[in-house]
């Protein structure tokens, strides 16, 4: 007879038994950020006009994507958070639902000149974070680049978990 350690697979094995389909469970495990400028940039990519378009994009119903980190640092996948980083006034925490290859980059990213290379991460089920409790969460007070958050990467996601 076999040991079960779970109780829904040993339910699963008494005839008759009828349960609810077992909903997967996915922690996030990294957590990327990505900062948008406070203003305009002449002549030069910028995030703050990007991510803007990210903002009609959500309005209009489509989805809303942006640039991954450069292809020397940790990857996202559907699962993991990524931060959007206003400084000193907010934070909104996306879940990663896709990752799709550079060659989905949106034709108004072109002049990204820099950035044609990354891979283009879908975000869903945004969280915001006022500015004060971001910090309270240990999040970072500076960001010059999309990249990971490792120091404080845990009470960020407990946190978008007891909040989503």
């Amino acid at each position: 007879m076999p040991v079960y350690t779970d109780f829904y697979q040993w339910a699963k094995n008494i005839k008759g038994a009828i349960l609810p389909e077992e909903e997967p469970s996915v922690y996030p495990t990294n957590v990327f950020i990505s900062p948008i400028a406070k203003g305009y940039k002449k002549n030069k990519p910028c995030s703050r006009k990007d991510w803007e378009e990210q903002g009609e994009r959500a309005r209009r119903g489509e989805q809303v994507m942006w640039d991954g980190p450069a292809l020397n640092r940790t990857q996202p996948v559907a699962g993991d958070l990524m931060a959007v980083w206003f400084h000193k006034d907010h934070v909104d925490i996306y879940e990663v639902s896709r990752v799709l290859k550079p060659s989905s980059r949106l034709p108004t990213w072109s002049k990204n000149i820099g950035q044609s290379d990354r891979q283009v991460v879908y975000l869903d089920n945004p969280l915001r974070v006022e500015w004060d409790k971001w910090l309270s969460l240990g999040g970072f007070k500076r960001c010059m680049g999309t990249g990971t958050i490792n120091s404080s990467k845990y009470g960020i996601i407990e946190h978008w978990i007891s909040n989503k």
